[in-house]
């Protein structure tokens, strides 16, 4: 390969990034607005020359040299969650995925790194083509003379000129994305704004209009799974036996058959569940997630607990900060046994959260090194591994005035020997049901199947019925509107399968 050619080669390995994200703008050459995807590439490809030609007159200072390495290296990781999104799920980049980013923490990301093997490849290949890029550049063609200099300052004035379009000319679309070389930074701002206002709930404790109708139950205990899929679990009908001791404890269940997770990423569905803010609102009013089941059930008389064995995430933290009592457990979910068993022992009404691990992503890791599976993958194992947790709690509970929600954050959509978090039917089918101690009221034990489709947001007036409560009449869930990953509200029946 000619040498002169790779400037040539990591324009169009940039602007296919650049369409790897932003799919859309690559499908609309089929129809009537081929020019304007013809402009969107004409313009970021401008500003990437612009930004090779400045990084070349950087290189030629050794002062300035090193600058331009944090430079590359910073459009190198744009261009590495370019090829993530595009090799891992299959889609764009959108504000979801940044959250998720900024939210993990480092045994998250290395329980996934096994997925980034390729991606990093790539980055590596990126990167090493673009510093080659600029160093051909700085030797053979770019000067300091006055056209150079010109077009090297394009990239940072062109953003400024797009910015002053949509704020004083036309803003189609809500024109949320001003361009600019780093096409992903406009998705983090949007991300880190969202945080800002999730923790601002924290500082905004609301009063609840409380009516208390009858005797509530003592022990009320929301567990929170982790990317588990009902199409895995014999409960649901699975040909393999995953959920042995809960399909023991059917008599004592409530469960609902078609249960929809309200959102497709933990970091949207969780808030969703635990308050009573509505999909629509989600981008402009997120002061209404103080309206959440933990603050309520501080106001209601109850003790609140938050035990965790999933580390801390900031917007579910944020949540999570409001319990009067909190504590994040290190371990596999078993772990979380013992310390439910102590809260539990206490003589006083209690609302009590698990937030586990379950199977989330990668499941191999999910599991003890002592943990027969009997032959099965890793994601099933994990599965009957949650099942064996839960046996155990129902097993601690059944002499205790008790009543256990358990609720799996969203499923998973499997792809090849993929699981993904996308926007779909498929992920967001997850298990729904309610376990009721032999000590629990009969006014509150409705056991059976319910057969109707069930939003999962349904566990915020079903907590407040086992608090004794009154609930609302009319619930957001019976709306079954879905938050996509692009922070939009939509029908869920709108989803594809």
């Amino acid at each position: 390969m000619s040498k002169n050619l790779i400037p040539i080669l990591i324009v169009l390995l940039y602007l296919t990034g650049f369409l790897l994200s932003f799919p859309f703008v690559f499908q609309k050459f089929a129809g009537r607005e081929w020019f304007e995807s013809t402009r969107n590439i004409l313009e970021y490809g401008i500003m990437f020359c612009s930004f090779l030609v400045f990084n070349a007159l950087l290189f030629k200072n050794r002062y300035t040299a090193s600058f331009s390495v944090i430079l590359c290296l910073l459009l190198s990781v744009n261009f590495l969650i370019s090829a993530s999104c595009f090799f891992i799920y299959h889609s764009g980049f959108n504000v979801g995925m940044a959250i998720s980013i900024l939210e993990t923490n480092t045994n998250e990301a290395f329980s996934m790194s096994y997925m980034f093997i390729l991606p990093t490849l790539l980055f590596l290949v990126f990167f090493v083509m673009l510093l080659y890029s600029v160093i051909y550049l700085k030797n053979n063609i770019v000067t300091f003379n006055t056209k150079f200099v010109i077009l090297a300052l394009l990239w940072l004035l062109m953003p400024f000129a797009f910015y002053l379009k949509h704020r004083y000319i036309s803003n189609k679309g809500g024109g949320r994305m001003v361009k600019n070389v780093y096409y992903h930074l406009s998705d983090f701002n949007m991300a880190i704004k969202v945080q800002e206002d999730i923790d601002a709930i924290k500082k905004n404790i609301p009063v609840f209009n409380i009516k208390k109708i009858q005797p509530g139950i003592k022990n009320v205990i929301l567990i929170i799974g982790e990317s588990e899929r009902k199409q895995n679990m014999s409960l649901y009908g699975y040909g393999k036996k995953t959920t042995p001791y809960a399909d023991q404890q059917i008599k004592n269940m409530m469960v609902f058959n078609n249960a929809v997770s309200p959102a497709g990423i933990t970091n949207l569905s969780v808030p969703l569940m635990l308050s009573s803010i509505h999909p629509d609102e989600f981008q402009h009013r997120y002061d209404k997630l103080s309206y959440n089941i933990i603050n309520l059930a501080n106001q209601s008389g109850y003790n609140t607990f938050w035990l965790s064995t999933q580390a801390s995430a900031r917007g579910i933290t944020a949540m999570a900060s409001l319990a009067k009592n909190k504590k994040w457990i290190n371990g596999y979910d078993e772990a979380i046994i013992p310390e439910l068993k102590n809260v539990v022992a206490a003589n006083e009404d209690k609302f009590i959260v698990l937030h586990i691990m379950g199977s989330h992503p990668n499941p191999c890791n999910r599991l003890p090194s002592n943990w027969n599976s009997e032959g099965m993958n890793c994601y099933d194992s994990s599965v009957k591994y949650t099942d064996y947790v839960l046996g155990e709690i129902f097993q601690m509970l059944k002499n205790t005035d008790s009543v256990v929600l358990y609720v799996s954050d969203h499923g998973l959509k499997i792809q090849g020997d993929k699981l993904l978090h996308t926007d779909s039917k498929e992920s967001t089918q997850v298990p729904f049901f309610i376990w009721f101690s032999d000590k629990v009221p009969s006014v509150y034990r409705i056991t059976g199947r319910e057969t109707l489709q069930t939003q999962t947001t349904y566990v915020y007036p079903l907590i407040m019925k086992y608090m004794g409560l009154e609930p609302p009449k009319n619930y957001k869930s019976k709306e079954n509107k879905y938050l996509n990953l692009e922070m939009k509200s939509m029908d869920y029946s709108k989803l594809p399968d």
